[in-house]
């Protein structure tokens, strides 16, 4: 674990466990509800996960992987389209409660961050920064939508204390 952003510009405390890269993720199956929101109320979308995991335990469905904001459109007004997502070995049927999608396959410039979730923010700006100084373009269509914007919890809420919760950044990049 390391303090700060690679390369030494500035150092804002933040702690990642692994730092910016690129990986390839494959294509993803996943259930999910979607809310307009604002940085403000965005726990009216992140509250939604508990009843998405619920929803597929009432099915005897196992989740795929970690539980999942994805950002679709990041307004300058403040307002944030965002899906609450949960992925799934296999597609599956939604219902008038839950939507089902496919996360697109494809490289992805990430990173993983251990503390306190308004650090995201900051985490965010600095996976930006680290993109472009690597020439590297985050994927965004021509009406400003986010290609695949994600923040993957790692660590049940219930179980870690806010300040250690486990989060990582996954942003598409173009080809």
């Amino acid at each position: 674990m390391s303090s700060g952003r690679r390369g030494g510009r500035y150092d804002m405390g933040i702690t990642y466990i692994a730092a910016p890269h690129v990986t390839q993720r494959p294509a993803q199956p996943y259930i999910f509800t979607t809310r307009e929101v604002t940085t403000t109320t965005i726990g009216e979308i992140a509250d939604r996960i508990p009843e998405l995991l619920g929803w597929l335990a009432g099915r005897g469905i196992t989740p795929a992987g970690a539980p999942f904001l994805r950002y679709l459109t990041v307004d300058t007004d403040g307002k944030l389209l965002v899906e609450a997502g949960v992925p799934v070995a296999e597609p599956v049927e939604g219902d008038e409660n839950v939507d089902v999608g496919v996360l697109p396959a494809g490289r992805y410039a990430g990173l993983t961050h251990r503390g306190h979730p308004d650090e995201l923010v900051q985490a965010t700006t600095e996976l930006q920064a680290w993109a472009d100084e690597q020439g590297l373009t985050v994927d965004r269509t021509h009406d400003g939508r986010w290609s695949c914007r994600l923040e993957l919890f790692h660590t049940h809420p219930a179980e870690v204390p806010i300040d250690a919760w486990v989060t990582e950044l996954a942003f598409e990049l173009a080809d």
